[in-house]
């Protein structure tokens, strides 16, 4: 009887807390905890709704089982199998945006660490972004918590240095994007006319494929590749055309080249590129292009015309997600809308630093066999090298875009401590003397402006251009270059003079020139007429320092050799005389001393 009477009791209170699930639906639909029942879901795909409506009231029980069993299998090395529970509890979970947050930033951050080899890392990282991309915000859309995490991994994960492997990172990401973004038609790569071709084509395939003229260029490419045997075959093979020209047959290249004119081939292209981006990467044309006249790097000759963001960066994607999230609430104040702020200013300026990309490919590397396999041909191997360099044209976006964050914080009535001014007045004062030393006076002039609104006491700022760039230079000088360091301090800068030529960034290379020059030239005239003995500076001159810093950058074993050799070839092509030079002073450097 009392085993009866407890399976009673027990069957009431099971009855009682049916009863309270519509109650606890509407308060995780009101705290944003879930949106709404998982039957009813329409964001929930079928094989989704499932187990959290069979396993019901053990549903907890099983998902505190998962979360120990999956940690376990990451902890042993099981990844793979980390990974399988890891979607399970995602599953069973879909509309708690912290456990596609923990999920993410699991295999981003803990699995890739652990793994020895460079692919096997980026495998896991791009996991991470992957799951809160194409899942997390499927069943969250107005997760601001999914946004930030998302654009975080761009932003510090591949865009920043923590991780060895970040080179390898930031290559494959602009080796998978540079497709996307380059015109098969004109060949030009992140422009503005070319995302607006993209914004603007029709999703709809059947439609594009039924005028009569992709009719006919469709008939034509499956003659000039017999590999093509339906559509898919054609859009990732005019797709992979750009970066594996050698896999297709000479007759595609040449009907390609005989069709450049014609608006089928463009219209074809960019239906297939404008698929991909908006069905893999969930990136929308419009909105890239929305953010390029919002965020794009100026054109000096032009300071309102904005330019394309390239987005085989890091960052670009970052601030893509990051103002997506922003674009979904109507919040203006909140610690998560802020760390969507700081992620957009924070990536501005890292575009500043290092928005200038350049891929180099050396050549073809003969892949060596693998036994029991050495009759097989392998494809040629490429060696890649991807460096980045200032991009001095984003420098008036980050600017704008830290002033905006700090307005947001005032009309919100937050106060604004001193480190976020002078961190201001600090990015103010490095723009305006990159502008000033590339020749971008009137812009320099104009931030020169701001700087004295920002610090009204300061007599200093209340100077014209061309004396307050020469204070600053000796107070650089005072503060952080001794007579011992002086030189050092020199042919560093010229360092990154030929770093940068190396790279074609010749504006970067220009700037680090006149501050090397302006620099010497400082010095010679605050020491060398010194009346103390003990303050005269032995400074070498300008030309021995630059050629002296030229040998050292091709001589250092911490320099990757791709720059050097590019170095030497640009040398050899744009200054025979000075490549002549450094080849005979090489041989001399590396002449094997007499017995």
């Amino acid at each position: 009887m009392i085993s009866i009477l407890l399976a009673l009791v027990g069957a009431g209170f099971w009855a009682a807390a049916a009863t309270r699930l519509g109650p606890l639906y509407e308060m995780r639909r009101e705290y944003n905890l879930q949106s709404q029942n998982p039957l009813q879901d329409p964001n929930m795909a079928a094989e989704l709704r499932l187990p959290p409506v069979v396993l019901f009231t053990f549903r907890a029980l099983v998902i505190d089982y998962l979360w120990i069993r999956a940690d376990n299998l990451k902890d042993a090395g099981q990844y793979f199998d980390a990974l399988h529970l890891a979607h399970m509890i995602c599953t069973l979970q879909p509309n708690l945006d912290a456990v596609w947050d923990f999920q993410a930033w699991n295999m981003a951050y803990n699995i890739s660490v652990a793994l020895p080899t460079a692919p096997q890392r980026w495998h896991w990282v791009q996991a991470g972004f992957e799951l809160l991309r194409n899942q997390g915000l499927k069943h969250n859309p107005h997760s601001l918590k999914i946004y930030r995490s998302l654009a975080w991994i761009f932003q510090h994960k591949i865009g920043g240095i923590s991780d060895d492997y970040h080179r390898y990172y930031k290559l494959q990401l602009a080796l998978q994007m540079t497709p996307l973004l380059q015109s098969l038609v004109t060949g030009k790569i992140n422009s503005n006319e070319d995302l607006s071709v993209l914004a603007a084509i029709t999703s709809d395939w059947d439609k594009l494929k039924s005028e009569p003229q992709m009719t006919d260029l469709i008939d034509k490419i499956k003659r000039a590749e017999t590999k093509f045997t339906n559509d898919e075959d054609i859009f990732q093979g005019l797709l992979d055309l750009r970066v594996n020209p050698t896999a297709y047959t000479p007759g595609l290249h040449q009907l390609v080249a005989d069709n450049r004119n014609n608006p089928a081939l463009k219209n074809l292209d960019a239906f297939i590129r404008a698929r991909i981006l908006r069905d893999q990467w969930h990136m929308d044309p419009a909105r890239m292009l929305r953010l390029n006249r919002k965020y794009g790097p100026v054109d000096f000759q032009n300071e309102d015309q904005h330019l394309s963001l390239d987005w085989r960066i890091p960052f670009s994607h970052a601030i893509y997600w990051a103002s997506s999230g922003l674009d979904t609430t109507k919040e203006t104040i909140g610690l998560d809308v802020m760390n969507l702020y700081r992620v957009v200013y924070q990536s501005l300026q890292d575009l500043y630093h290092y928005g200038t990309l350049e891929i180099i490919t050396l050549t073809p590397v003969e892949p060596e066999p693998e036994k029991g396999r050495e009759i097989l041909d392998k494809p040629k191997q490429y060696r890649m090298a991807l460096f980045n360099s200032e991009d001095l044209r984003m420098f008036p976006v980050a600017y704008q875009a830290a002033l905006d964050f700090i307005k947001i914080y005032e009309d919100a009535g937050k106060e604004i401590s001193g480190g976020t001014t002078d961190f201001l007045g600090n990015l103010c004062q490095s723009g305006i003397i990159s502008l000033y030393l590339a020749d971008h006076k009137k812009t320099a002039q104009k931030y020169l402006v701001h700087l004295r609104q920002l610090y009204p006491e300061n007599k200093d700022h209340q100077v014209p251009l061309d004396n307050f760039v020469q204070t600053t230079m000796r107070e650089e000088i005072k503060t952080t270059i001794t007579p011992k360091n002086a030189s050092d301090y020199i042919l560093n800068l010229f360092r990154a003079m030929y770093r940068n030529y190396a790279m074609g960034n010749e504006e970067a290379a220009y700037v680090r020139e006149q501050w090397a020059k302006q620099i010497h030239q400082e010095l010679k005239l605050q020491h060398t007429d010194s009346d103390d003995p003990t303050e005269r500076l032995t400074l070498p001159p300008l030309p021995k320092l630059r050629m002296r810093a030229l040998m050292d950058f091709l001589s250092d074993k911490r320099v990757d050799p791709v720059l050097q050799d590019v170095l030497l070839a640009r040398l050899r092509t744009n200054d025979p005389k000075l490549f002549e030079r450094v080849m005979t002073e090489w041989k001399q450097q590396n002449q094997p001393s007499a017995p």
